[in-house]
């Protein structure tokens, strides 16, 4: 079996092959919603800290705080990529690029959309232990160095969510001035 780093890095590829048919200037769109979303989301989760771990310890499945966060933090940003790729898309105003270009760039913001999207999910899966307190397997138990390594990088935990707002403002303030 292969390591399960190889298909979070598998997804997140998928999603920069997706921004280079797309374009830079919509995955920087996409950009702007999902780092919003995600400021949102971790500073409502702050906010909502003792209520939620109440409902931790009263979950009739056996759900920790971490399991929890990890279901509604999936859920939510899943929902919201969605929106973003399938609804009223948000264009980032500046020429679009025509032939390679548009690709390389566009797979570079799909890569980082990929990052936000797939990285989220999977850090606070991770944190959940992949869910494995259920499972007679521990999946901790085969984790590869590189995993444990690169699980410290993701968005949920390592990016600031001040950053995340400011990032999310200048793209949106970039978009709107046009």
């Amino acid at each position: 079996m292969i390591p399960v780093e190889y298909f979070w890095f598998a997804l997140i590829f998928m999603l920069g092959i997706i921004g280079a048919v797309r374009g830079m200037s919509k995955e920087l769109g996409v950009t702007t919603i999902l780092t919003l979303s995600l400021f949102v989301l971790k500073f409502a989760w702050k906010q909502f800290d003792s209520p939620i771990t109440k409902l931790a310890e009263g979950s009739p499945l056996g759900l920790s705080l971490e399991g929890i966060q990890a279901i509604v933090f999936s859920v939510v940003i899943l929902f919201v990529a969605f929106i973003s790729y399938e609804g009223f898309v948000l264009t980032f105003p500046f020429k679009e690029q025509k032939g390679p270009l548009k690709g390389f760039f566009g797979f570079v913001g799909g890569l980082l959309n990929g990052y936000l999207v797939i990285g989220t999910i999977w850090d606070v899966i991770a944190n959940a232990d992949y869910f494995s307190s259920k499972t007679s397997v521990v999946a901790s138990d085969s984790f590869t160095k590189f995993h444990e390594t690169i699980v410290n990088y993701l968005p949920a935990t390592n990016v600031n969510q001040y950053l995340l707002l400011a990032l999310g403002m200048i793209l949106l303030v970039l978009i709107v001035i046009k």
